[in-house]
């Protein structure tokens, strides 16, 4: 039985109110318990906290966990990890430069995508990922949570550093995806905003 392959995620607070329990745990559990992936999640509220933990991640020991993914707030080109700390995607490229060679990048954050082409490819040159994701729009929980289950499936699973843009284009998957503002990046430059529908038969690859 081949070996599962894995997602590093680091999630901010969402919350100022504590007893709040908000977090993409559950579906990160569920992937696993699906036999679909493994995953370790950490929580990172400044920072600090969030160097410290990709650090960790860009080991060799943790290889295998092939997809960074950042649960948290966004702004343009920002994270927000609570309601008084945030970075820029910038400095989280000048702490892992030529680290995460290969590595694929989802950002579950509102808006953190809306940046130029220049500056997201910038990011990926930068730390050697070869794609990023996420969203250019403010978006609903439920909805994202939904959409992003089908992307960390895809993002782990299939060998295509293009199989992520080509699910969200597919009839199925396009109007949520452009609802959403669902953007891939490459680090190539190619920057793509998925439409709002394809033709019926342009069904998404296994």
């Amino acid at each position: 039985m081949p070996k599962l392959k894995g997602v590093f995620c680091v999630e901010g607070e969402w919350d100022r109110d504590l007893t709040k329990r908000r977090s993409v745990l559950p579906t990160l559990d569920m992937l696993e318990r699906l036999g679909s992936l493994k995953h370790i999640h950490k929580s990172a509220v400044t920072p600090e906290q969030l160097k410290y933990f990709l650090e960790q991640w860009s080991s060799q020991r943790y290889s295998s966990y092939e997809v960074g993914f950042f649960a948290l707030h966004g702004a343009p080109s920002q994270m927000w990890l609570s309601n008084s700390h945030f970075t820029s995607i910038d400095e989280v490229a000048g702490w892992m430069s030529g680290r995460w060679q290969g590595k694929r990048i989802y950002i579950g954050g509102c808006s953190v995508l809306r940046g130029s082409d220049t500056y997201l490819t910038d990011f990926l040159y930068e730390t050697g990922a070869s794609m990023m994701c996420g969203f250019t729009k403010q978006v609903d929980w439920i909805e994202s949570a939904a959409f992003e289950t089908v992307i960390l499936d895809r993002l782990v699973n299939s060998g295509k550093v293009n199989s992520v843009e080509q699910l969200a284009s597919s009839a199925r998957w396009a109007p949520l995806a452009n609802h959403l503002g669902f953007r891939v990046v490459y680090a190539s430059g190619h920057s793509v905003k998925i439409p709002s529908m394809r033709a019926a038969d342009s069904a998404a690859p296994v």
